[in-house]
């Protein structure tokens, strides 16, 4: 059988003044309103794009900023062994010691879980070494195959403790993967450092993920959303301060025999979610919107902007499995035709 690879780097562009294309592939590039930093970090490219405040200390803020980024990556990466997470999983059936980071991300993510009804679940991890996501790609294990791990897919059996800074598995064997929602996490703690250094407006992106921030809310970003099929924008959203994520099938995905297997599990039945194509959400913590953004795509249309629908302060755009497109009541932007 032919098995046809595919990875799509999902894009979202940017508009102030000028349209700024997120995934050119560049250190540094200045023009008259703004100075845009990027570098390789978290199995993507960061792009930091400063506009005002202290321009004189723009080099030091950036550089501050993915500092940040890198500490927290070998504190949340399942691929990096000295990672909490990965000590976590090879702990699993005890509690092990772990950052207050790693601390704040679980509770979000055990949110997140509860608000979706487990549509978005940190242990999910454990299926992806079973389709192959660690390492070689093509395979479509059977529903027998899949039958043990799914028992270990269960974020109830995720043991917090704040008060002793501890975390772990409750079932050996279990694994677990941040990665739907410590993206968010990071990206929203560079932020605070941008701020810190005298950075007044600006933005980062970090492959679905871009949070926005100013400090006086003069006008909005324009933040471009991908459409999942075709080599344009599906609409724009505005946004002025806060967070954009968007999961979609066409970010990782592989096809088969015809049919198309991506990355994002669907934790009930540990075959690809197949009720969207995309789903994005704007909210004002981006923790909250990557790990929303998840669920959502998960959960599909109906279930998943009735979700948004309830939360305050969240906003979204779901384009179901035939491509129909759905927007929330109170969504700010327009969507092409």
């Amino acid at each position: 059988m032919d098995v046809k690879v595919s990875r799509i780097a999902a894009y979202l562009a940017v508009i102030l003044t000028v349209l700024i294309i997120v995934a050119i592939p560049f250190y540094l590039k200045k023009n008259k309103e703004s100075v845009t930093y990027s570098k390789a970090l978290m199995g993507t490219v960061v792009q930091i794009t400063l506009m005002e405040g202290d321009k004189g200390s723009f080099d030091t803020a950036a550089k501050a900023a993915f500092d940040e980024i890198k500490r927290l990556e070998e504190v949340f990466s399942s691929y990096k062994p000295d990672s909490d997470v990965s000590r976590i999983n090879r702990n699993a059936g005890s509690l092990v010691e772990v950052s207050p980071e790693l601390i704040t991300v679980l509770k979000a993510a055990l949110q997140a879980a509860e608000l979706s009804d487990g549509a978005f679940d940190p242990t999910v991890g454990i299926l992806g070494k079973v389709w192959g996501y660690s390492g070689e790609k093509g395979h479509v294990p059977s529903k027998k195959e899949l039958a043990p791990y799914l028992l270990l897919v269960d974020y109830r059996e995720i043991a917090v403790d704040g008060a002793s800074s501890k975390a772990g598995l409750k079932k050996k064997g279990m694994a677990l993967n941040l990665g739907g929602v410590a993206k968010g996490y990071i990206v929203k703690r560079a932020v605070e450092v941008l701020k810190k250094n005298g950075v007044e407006r600006g933005l980062i992106h970090a492959g679905g993920d871009i949070v926005v921030f100013q400090k006086n809310e003069k006008m909005p970003f324009t933040i471009g959303i991908q459409h999942p099929r075709e080599k344009r924008l599906l609409g724009e959203a505005l946004v002025y301060n806060g967070a954009i994520a968007t999961s979609g099938d066409y970010e990782r995905f592989f096809e088969k025999d015809g049919k198309r297997y991506h990355h994002i599990l669907d934790p009930k039945i540990g075959f690809p979610a197949m009720r969207s194509r995309s789903a994005t959400v704007i909210a004002g913590d981006a923790t909250i919107a990557d790990a929303l953004s998840t669920a959502v795509f998960v959960m599909g249309s109906e279930t998943g902007m009735a979700l948004i629908e309830r939360l305050p302060d969240v906003e979204g755009v779901i384009v179901d499995s035939e491509g129909k497109v759905y927007k929330s009541s109170g969504f700010k932007g327009k969507i092409f035709n």
